[in-house]
């Protein structure tokens, strides 16, 4: 097409060259910064399983505390739950059971369950340690036997 002037209109938008370095230069972005963004991920996904197993274990202690019996937070695998036992006979899940592999994709290993006495002090004559870990980021949380977190 032609202006009233008789000059050629200028050609709009980009020709193919320019796209294939636009593309190329994004792809190359894309390959450096995705495996920092896949670790921050990592690690937001222990954290997170560690804050769900604190929570777990605050809860487990208040019901302790307020039904006057010994609560228990469970651990098999990657799954924690909280058991209290019945005025009747036999127990009571508190709550839901958390599969924490299928919630955060982390791997769980503890050294034992954790009974907690309607006082609020724990059950152990060590301090009981739940690790979790995923892809070689862990972290760790130990419940001393006067019930405190670190």
């Amino acid at each position: 097409m032609r202006t009233l002037n008789g000059r050629p209109l200028p050609q709009a938008g980009f020709s193919l060259l320019e796209m294939m370095i636009a593309v190329t230069i994004s792809g190359l972005l894309l390959a450096i910064v995705m495996p920092r963004v896949q670790g921050a991920t990592t690690g937001l996904d222990v954290q997170g399983a560690r804050a769900a197993i604190a929570n777990l274990y605050a809860r487990a202690r208040v019901t302790a505390v307020q039904s006057r019996r010994t609560t228990t937070l469970n651990l098999s695998g990657s799954s924690v739950w909280i058991t209290s036992p019945r005025a009747v006979g036999g127990l009571d899940t508190i709550g839901s059971v958390t599969n924490l592999t299928n919630q955060y994709g982390v791997a769980v290993t503890a050294s034992g369950n954790v009974s907690i006495l309607p006082t609020g002090l724990v059950n152990a004559g060590t301090p009981v340690v739940i690790k979790v870990t995923r892809s070689g980021r862990s972290d760790s949380v130990t419940i001393s036997g006067y019930g405190r977190l670190k």
